[in-house]
Formats: C-alpha cells, structure tokens, sequence
C-alpha cells in the first residue's frame, strides 16, 4: 500500500478549498443535455459525456464525427480555423468568386434613386411602382409587390438600407450562394408587402427594408444553428439579435411599415431554416429537391394568403 499523507492535526490547512468556483462554466452533453461534462468533440467542439465519446486518435469524437469518418473517405471531416473563418469571410464583400449579387441589389437600387431624383421620372416609379393596397388587391398590379421594393423615400432612407444590405447582404450570400441568396432576398420582399397587403392595405410602401430584414432574420437562423459548431456564430447570434431588437422598435416608432420589416424577418427566418433543413445540412451545398419543395411551401403560403385577401376586399 502507498503511504498516506496526513496534514498537521488531522485538518485540511484553511486556504484548502474544495468548493467549485462560482463562475465556472458548465456545459451539457448535446445529446443528453441533462447531463454536465468537461470534454468536447476534438473534431467539432461539441460537448459530449461519458456516454457519447469514442476514442480518436487524438482525444475524443462525438457520435457524428464517427460516423462521418466511417463515410466514403473514411475520414472525419475535419473543422479547421480557416473552415470556421471561411464560413463568414470577409462578408463575402469580394470573398467570393464572380459577381456579387450583394453588390448587384445595391447598385440597382442607387440607380434607380438617383434615376427618380429627375421630377418627371419620379413621380412617373412612384405612381407605377409603389406598393398600394387597392392597385394590386382590386387593381390586381400584383408587380408592385416587388418593384416597390427598389423605390426609396429620400437620401435618408436608401443610404440606411444600403448600408445594411452592403454590411449584412455580404455574410448571407456568403453563407448560401448567389442562387439561393437571390432567392431569400426576394421571398422575404414578397412576404413583407404580403403582411402589408393583411395589415395596412390603404398605407403606401416603398422600400427594400422587408427584403434586408429578411436577410438579418436569415442570419440570425443560420448563427443560432452553428452556435454549437463554432464560437464565432455564438458570437454573432448575440449581435444580430441586439440589431433586431433595436431596430424593430424603431420599427413601430411611426413612420415606417413595420408590417413589411416583420413580414420579411420571418419569412427570411424561415427560408434559411428551410434550405439548412433545419441545421442538418450546410446551406451552401447545391439546390436540391428538399431545399425546393421546403422553399415552395412558403412561397405557396404567401401566395395564398395574398389570394385569400383579394377575395375578401373585392367580395
């Protein structure tokens, strides 16, 4: 038998603490989320217990880690900084190859300010393009529920959309592709002159802030499914967040269509949780059936919804 130390008296010296600290962090196993653990997943940092690691050659794996290493390659596919870092590089502001549809969307919306800057052709965009209820529930000009999204108010309200396409726009389109960054920005435009068509159909609406709302609703999905992959969409969920909340309550501070800003939030919500199929696929892989029939769903709902209210202003 080993010997046995005994401190002096038989007592534990005062400074001797064996209490937990208080700040410590606990985490839960992501399969058994009642249950703390101190190890991660060395591949994909995920918080695993006694239950769910497997010995890797290099500390421990979680289930799914495994079983991507028992796949085609018959390797793990490894989480690296430079994959973290690439997943919101550079805002994909020149990130990517080709052209930017980011960049495209602010262009032809400063175009077309600057073109409507001219007395004859702005009143001209204005009494053809803007979003009015009756024109397109009675009138049927159904158009208007999109190019009301490229018309803008004054200097003021252009320069704060751009501002958060350029900033925002640049991070989804990374994260998804320009086909499906396309198809997001539009959905939630439609969506946002939808609630208006519901709420506020005598309200006249120009603005592309219910399509960029969307974005920032797309963003924030995307993060809240990656918050347990990697610390930078932690990060950024926070951050999101807390422009949300600012900016929908300067949403119903008068003045703005605060229908059009919650239409698009939620249908970009939902157009990302529908092409991530719910965080279990990344979002950049290629279209395919799932991410189009899910996709569909909602643009069917919108279009029912708008064909819904039609029928009840005409009777």
């Amino acid at each position: 038998m080993g010997n046995v130390y005994r401190f002096p008296g038989g007592e534990m010296p005062p400074d001797f603490d064996t209490r937990m600290p208080d700040d410590i962090q606990v985490r839960y196993c992501y399969r058994h989320p009642d249950r703390e653990t101190g190890v991660s997943c060395s591949n994909c940092g995920r918080p695993i217990c006694h239950e769910c690691m497997i010995p890797a050659a290099v500390g421990f794996r979680c289930p799914e880690c495994m079983k991507e290493q028992g796949g085609r390659d018959s390797r793990a596919k490894v989480i690296t900084r430079a994959q973290t870092r690439s997943r919101w590089s550079a805002g994909a502001i020149g990130g990517s190859s080709g052209l930017s549809v980011t960049k495209v969307l602010v262009a032809l919306n400063v175009a077309i300010f600057v073109l409507g800057l001219v007395p004859s052709v702005g009143d001209w965009l204005t009494q053809h393009g803007a979003l009015w209820g009756p024109l397109v529930l009675v009138g049927h000009e159904y158009w208007r529920m999109f190019t009301s999204m490229f018309l803008h108010a004054g200097i003021l309200h252009i320069a704060f959309n751009m501002w958060a396409l350029w900033i925002v726009g640049g991070f989804v389109e990374q994260a998804l592709g320009r086909t499906k960054f396309v198809i997001l920005y539009f959905v939630s435009g439609f969506a946002g002159s939808v609630l208006v068509l519901v709420v506020a159909p005598n309200v006249v609406v120009v603005g592309a802030s219910g399509a960029i709302f969307g974005v920032f609703g797309a963003l924030a999905v995307h993060a809240f499914l990656n918050r347990g992959r990697d610390f930078q969409s932690r990060s950024l969920l926070r951050n999101v967040l807390f422009i949300l909340v600012i900016n929908l309550v300067f949403s119903f501070t008068g003045g703005i269509s605060w229908q059009a800003h919650i239409g698009g939030l939620v249908a970009g919500a939902a157009t990302m949780f529908a092409m991530m199929l719910g965080g279990r696929k990344d979002p950049r892989r290629q279209f395919e059936l799932p991410d189009g029939l899910a996709v569909l769903g909602i643009v069917l709902v919108l279009v029912v919804i708008t064909a819904w209210q039609v029928l009840t202003v005409t009777g």
